[in-house]
């Protein structure tokens, strides 16, 4: 009993409860079994009075659940909903049988009543213990139609052995002794099962700040103390058998809080609480805002709309824009035989306000959905952009005045002589990369030092060529080091203003522009346009140009490199088994498992659908269809872990080296694909070597290695 009171830090309420019952429970201990009613006859209305209500709250509890099953904790409380509609019919059956009732199919006595009473029990207890460990999730009509079939065939099967075959069931009550050393150990093992479905209860109150929880396990523990007061009765009528049903009506009420709260006061008021927030939210915001349902009716609007238009809100309630605005026909939208929009829609409109003035209006029309993607409505959002507009114009204006004057200026200018290697930097360019005038020396080692190495080849590829009188100028992006220590991207152009007899250039002049920011944002870009959204891998173009890269790299004989195709087996199975969500999961743990065997100059990449590529660098052919099989056999030893459960899949990998005679990426990829395929043709989950340009070994599902070269064909 006490696992419950670490939920005292939520609320006092459970706790107190509990302790109270307790005190009692341990207060009662001291009195005799008093026989409180001279005859089994006179106690049946107090009986059937106090069972009645826990059958009753047994089946509200059921509606509660029932009714919630499609809330985001709709799974634990459908679960909740079905043990108490067991325990609730049976527990009819357990008043009906009591001693004294009229004949229930049989006569009626302790031991038949016992039998159900332990029988409800039992499935309570039970029921507890699974709802402490279920997960929070989002409940279906489906299963919480299979729970409660399965709890109403759960009661009627043991009515049916109860009532057809009561001799079958040992005997639990001795009239004037007491109950038997059975029913003793049975009315036990109900109190450990309660006392430990109150500690997980407890426990996961506490971790989740839960009260729900909290109230539950307080049921178990008060549960748990009714059932102890059945193990010392004598008589069916006496002080403890009616303080036991006490205590289980007090239980009941408990669960019957715990439910109410979780599913239906706490929605409410959080409910309550969110409309007041978003009401704020939208009169607090200066766009106009109006809300309409799937008709074009009006939902509502913000107080900016309101004051806008000059209306009052409560009056456009349920009316359309042609009812709200017949001199406005604008107002409906560009299409006047469209209710509502069914896609975004954007576009500006002027207004005329009370005032006369005409404002601009940048305004979006777009649709709204519930959580399941059921058609709702309309919201509409205007902006004024009077203002804004004029500034922006205002703005573009000088900065178009500032381009010139800076250009005139020569922003940034360098002054090269390349002879003597003389350079003269003027303080602009000095301030781009955070020196004073006489911090750098004047020679152009000043400018080489503070180049990224990586970037020299792109300098050398456009400045070489025009110092040799081969373009027109010299333009490169490149990075340069910040005296504080950071690379700032810089924009370099030039030209030769003076060259020699024979050519040659004597005068290099240029300017500097600091394009960090334009830099950020085209990784950014660059970031979306060459990675695959869901996997995080990098997408065909992007692969493409890597191995178009290191194609060139194995035509200079720096090294030798495969590709790799890989195809999920059988993957549609899984989208139309599981559903593409379950698809999903694959892939990304598809990706995860292998990314781990990757070296950092590998490029991992999905191609589409199932279909990805893997390019090994610096790595021959046997060494490639090692690496290969030791990914296929990771994925074949690694399941996905989906809702559903363990999802097994398996690779088939093409194998091709690059070649340097290939014209381009197509045929070391056609290589590998007809590899690709040759495996899923020979069983799949195995790995095949192309034997168009190389040879190495083919790699079965098993792993077994087969001498020669594999046949892609």
């Amino acid at each position: 009993m006490s696992s419950a009171l670490p939920c005292s830090r939520f609320g006092s309420g459970p706790v107190a409860w509990l302790l109270v019952l307790a005190t009692v429970f341990v207060a009662s201990r001291f009195l005799p079994a008093t026989q409180l009613f001279a005859a089994h006859e006179n106690y049946l209305a107090l009986h059937t009075a106090l069972e009645f209500f826990s059958i009753a709250v047994a089946g509200m509890v059921f509606a509660l659940g029932w009714n919630l099953r499609r809330t985001d904790r709709g799974a634990r409380l459908a679960w909740l909903g079905a043990v108490f509609l067991a325990v609730g019919l049976i527990d009819f059956a357990h008043t009906l049988s009591y001693p004294g009732m009229p004949v229930f199919v049989t006569p009626s006595g302790a031991d038949k009543a016992i039998h159900f009473w332990l029988a409800a029990r039992l499935i309570a207890a039970l029921g507890l213990l699974v709802h402490a460990v279920l997960p929070e999730r989002r409940g279906s009509s489906a299963a919480a139609r299979g729970m409660t079939l399965a709890a109403i065939g759960l009661a009627l099967a043991w009515a049916w052995i109860v009532l057809s075959h009561p001799d079958s069931l040992p005997r639990s009550f001795e009239p004037g002794v007491g109950v038997t050393p059975l029913k003793l150990i049975a009315e036990y093992g109900l109190v450990a099962l309660y006392l430990l479905a109150a500690v997980l209860l407890a426990r996961r109150g506490t971790r989740e700040r839960e009260v729900t929880s909290c109230w539950l396990a307080a049921a178990a523990g008060v549960l748990a103390l009714a059932e102890l007061y059945f193990t010392f009765y004598v008589e069916v009528s006496d002080l403890f058998n009616v303080l036991g049903h006490a205590y289980k009506v007090a239980a009941f009420g408990m669960i019957y809080r715990a439910v109410f709260v979780a599913g239906v006061r706490e929605p409410q008021e959080a409910l309550v609480r969110e409309r007041a927030l978003l009401r704020g939210l939208i009169d607090s915001v200066p766009d106009l805002i109006a809300f309409k349902d799937t008709q074009g009716r009006f939902l509502g609007c913000n107080t900016a709309f309101a004051e806008a238009y000059g209306l009052d809100e409560a009056r456009i309630l349920g009316l359309r824009d042609a009812d709200v605005f017949p001199d406005r026909p604008s107002l409906a939208g560009r299409d006047p035989d469209s209710v509502v929009v069914s896609a975004p829609e954007h576009h500006e409109e002027w207004l005329e306000g009370r005032d006369g003035a005409l404002r601009l209006l940048d305004t979006l029309r777009t649709p709204y959905r519930d959580q399941d993607g059921t058609y709702l409505g309309e919201i509409r959002i205007s902006r004024d952009f009077t203002e804004r507009r004029r500034v922006r114009e205002q703005i573009a204006e000088r900065e178009r005045r500032m381009m010139l004057a800076l250009e005139g200026a020569g922003l940034g200018l360098w002054d090269w002589d390349v002879p003597s290697g003389k350079a003269s930097f003027s303080p602009v360019w000095l301030r781009i990369l955070g020196y004073a005038p006489d911090e750098l020396s004047s020679h152009v080692s000043s400018w080489e030092t503070l180049v990224h190495p990586d970037d020299w080849r792109d300098i050398r590829a456009t400045l070489e060529p025009h110092l040799r009188g081969l373009t027109d100028a010299y333009r490169a992006e490149y990075r340069m080091k910040h005296k504080d220590g950071h690379w700032v991207w810089v924009l370099g152009a030039g030209r030769v203003l003076d060259r020699g007899e024979q050519g040659e250039p004597l005068r290099v002049v240029g300017i500097h522009e600091d394009i960090s920011p334009r830099k950020a944002m085209e990784e950014s870009l660059l970031q979306l346009a060459t990675s695959d959204p869901l996997t995080g891998l990098w997408n065909r173009r992007h692969f493409t140009e890597m191995v178009k890269n290191e194609l060139g790299r194995v035509r200079r004989g720096q090294s030798q490199a495969a590709l790799l195709l890989l195809d999920l087996d059988f993957f549609k199975r899984i989208n139309d088994t599981y559903g593409h969500a379950a698809g999903d999961e694959v892939l990304r743990h598809f990706t995860a498992t292998l990314s781990v065997q990757l070296r950092e100059a590998d490029v991992f990449a999905r191609l589409g659908g199932e279909e990805f590529a893997i390019l090994l660098p610096c790595i021959d052919s046997l060494g490639a269809v090692r690496v290969a099989d030791r990914m296929r056999r990771m994925v074949t030893d690694s399941p996905a872990q989906a809702q559903v459960g363990p999802l097994h899949y398996s690779v088939s990998i093409g194998v091709s080296m690059l070649d340097p005679a290939d014209e381009g990426y197509e045929a070391a990829y056609a290589r590998a694909d007809e590899a690709l395929y040759a495996a899923k043709r020979e069983g799949r989950n195995r790995v095949l070597m192309s034997s168009g340009k190389t040879s190495a070994p083919a790699v079965d599902a098993a792993g077994a290695e087969s001498s020669g070269a594999a046949t892609a064909g």
